[in-house]
Parts: C-alpha cells; structure tokens; sequence
C-alpha cells in the first residue's frame, strides 16, 4: 500500500497547486465583470473583450478547479442521510460509489480531446467581434478531465485504505 500512498500523496499536491492557482482567476474575472458593468452602463461604452475573457477564465477556473474540488470533497452531497452509519459502513459506501465517477471522466476525456483537436484543426475562434481563438480554452476540458481522473482514482485508493483500516479496529475490538 505504501505505492498507493504515494500516488495518493503526489495527485493530491498536484490537484492542490492547480488548484489554489487557478483560484487566483476570480480576482480577474470579478474585477473585469465590474469593469464592463460600468463601462457598458455609466459610460454606454461596453467592451467588446470583456465577454471572451471572462469565458475563458471562467472555463478555466471551472475545468482546472474541479479536481481541488473533488479532493476537498466541495461537491454536493447527502451526508444528513449518512449521519447515523457508522464510519465502517460510510467508507464502505464511499469506497462502491467512488468508480461510479470513472465513465463520465472518461467520456468528458474522450470527446473534449475530440473537440479540442477539431478546434485546433480549424482554429476555432469565439463569435465575437474580437474573435479570440478558443481552440486553447478547449484543451483545458480533457486537461482538467485528467486531474479530475487521476483525483477521483486517488480518493477511490484513499476510501480502500480507510475502510481496510476501519475493518481492523473493528476486528480488534
């Protein structure tokens, strides 16, 4: 197990630093918001960048951010359902519903790679009167899809260690 520690070591510092990075985004995607809100509206001078930018960024905050999220378990959940499991029978069902995320990874993998090379192929750019490309945005989909993988097998070793640790204490009670 100590091979599975360290994988689950090296993703979750991986997924950390991408993670705390692209947190950083919100700080240019508010402040960009706040300045095509009072270009557009105090000044009756919108951009014509604002919106491209601020879809680029977003899609990388979110693409990038999911796998961090995934870690710091961010996502939603039920846990008033779980409240009186014990925390065996918890890791257990953690440990069976883990994979469950593994098929629509790969498909997002899988066709985001598809679409991010198509892009590319035909250098794809946004509607937009500034036209910036969007072939580079779309990479961040498989890209992130990765991270998201490699997290979620990372959490999938993490719930089999926990819950082989729990079974012990169990049987040595």
């Amino acid at each position: 197990m100590s091979a599975a520690k360290g994988f689950i070591k090296f993703v979750d510092r991986v997924n950390d630093v991408i993670g705390e990075a692209v947190s950083y985004l919100v700080v240019p995607l508010t402040l960009i918001v706040v300045f095509e809100v009072m270009m557009r509206y105090a000044f009756d001078a919108p951009t014509l960048w604002a919106w491209d930018v601020n879809m680029y960024l977003g899609g990388l905050l979110t693409m990038m951010g999911a796998a961090y999220v995934h870690r710091h378990k961010g996502h939603v959940t039920v846990d008033f359902l779980l409240e009186k499991w014990t925390p065996k029978n918890r890791a257990l069902l953690d440990l069976i519903l883990s994979p469950l995320v593994l098929v629509p990874l790969f498909i997002l993998i899988w066709i985001g790679w598809d679409a991010a090379m198509q892009s590319l192929k035909i250098n794809e750019k946004f509607t937009s009167l500034w036209e910036p490309r969007i072939w580079p945005l779309r990479f961040a989909i498989p890209a992130g899809g990765i991270l998201f993988l490699l997290q979620a097998i990372s959490k999938f070793l993490s719930d089999l260690i926990r819950y082989r640790e729990l079974k012990e204490q169990e049987g040595e009670n």
